[in-house]
């Protein structure tokens, strides 16, 4: 189990709560009224762990906001309201006026209002929490995948990671490649627009963060069951399949792409609104009894490593 998961389970999570749902998925749920409830995420980007400090303030603005919206998103539910608190060391006028740039077009773009927050003197560091509504018959839920459910992805898989292997000199591409990539990192663009039109078909999703063995593998595990996944039918970019960098896709953080499970009974439906909303959704395997994660690539499996973790040993 990944250490930042370890802590959460040892200190945080408590077994009776009032909350409709608490910690365990993408965003907490809490009732909003009979029929509906309310979700609320929150994230933390640090400097030097989330972004370099020569990280235009733009896209860092951008990214607080849509981390969050991820996370909302892949609950099924519609992002509202926003809370913003940040510590920086000293005011810049200059910074700050690309940052609440960045943060109010990804507000925009989400419809969102910013409703409050706070500021403080320290190390840059941002925290945003997004309150979104659901339907109580829409929610999405970790836990709630089905035997034989399809797999869908939205996106492509495995950019961002590329992008920070680019900035950090570990890899080298073209240039359109790179630019792609950092972009990906950077100023993430969510896929919305595919998870609106399919969502009412699904039983479960999760936004892809730690990546896609790591997250998938956290649906698995709420839901008690497995998965059977065909390598060839991951959305991977391209140049990364061809450069054999595959497991940036596989392992890699920051897609904030969504994983959605839904009936094979859906599966004709959700095809036909791909093709006709022309959307970026992939479907890669099926949901299975075993409780195991296995990836096949040409009837042979792929053994499997450990995804992402925040506090991963130097």
């Amino acid at each position: 189990m990944h250490i930042e998961f370890e802590i959460i389970e040892k200190f945080f999570s408590k077994k009776k709560i009032k909350a409709y749902k608490g910690i365990g998925d993408d965003a907490a749920l809490f009732k909003k009224d009979d029929n509906n409830l309310w979700a609320i995420s929150t994230d933390t980007l640090n400097e030097k762990v989330h972004f370099e400090a020569t990280t235009d303030a733009y896209k860092i603005g951008w990214k607080v906001m849509a981390v969050n919206v991820s996370d909302i998103l892949a609950m099924g539910a519609s992002p509202m309201f926003a809370l913003l608190a940040i510590a920086m060391p000293k005011p810049n006028n200059n910074w700050l006026k690309q940052f609440s740039k960045g943060f109010f077009d990804c507000c925009k773009e989400f419809n969102i209002e910013l409703i409050g927050g706070d500021t403080t003197r320290g190390p840059l560091s941002i925290n945003v929490t997004v309150l979104g509504d659901v339907n109580k018959n829409s929610v999405l839920l970790r836990s709630n995948a089905k035997i034989e459910d399809d797999i869908w992805v939205t996106g492509d898989l495995g950019l961002a990671a590329l992008g920070l292997k680019i900035i950090k000199k570990k890899i080298k591409a073209p240039n359109v490649v790179t630019k792609k990539s950092i972009n990906a990192l950077e100023e993430p663009k969510l896929n919305q627009f595919s998870i609106d039109k399919i969502k009412s078909f699904c039983n479960s999703a999760i936004d892809i963060s730690d990546g896609f063995v790591a997250d998938l593998s956290h649906i698995l595990k709420a839901s008690k069951v497995g998965a059977s996944i065909n390598f060839k039918d991951i959305p991977i970019n391209k140049w990364i399949k061809k450069t054999g960098h595959e497991d940036l896709a596989l392992y890699g953080g920051d897609d904030y792409q969504t994983i959605l499970t839904a009936s094979k009974k859906m599966r004709s439906k959700i095809e036909k609104l791909t093709h006709k909303n022309n959307l970026n959704l992939s479907r890669v395997g099926i949901i299975t009894k075993d409780k195991k994660l296995r990836i096949s690539d040409n009837g042979k499996e792929i053994k499997l490593k450990k995804g992402f973790t925040h506090f991963e040993k130097k």
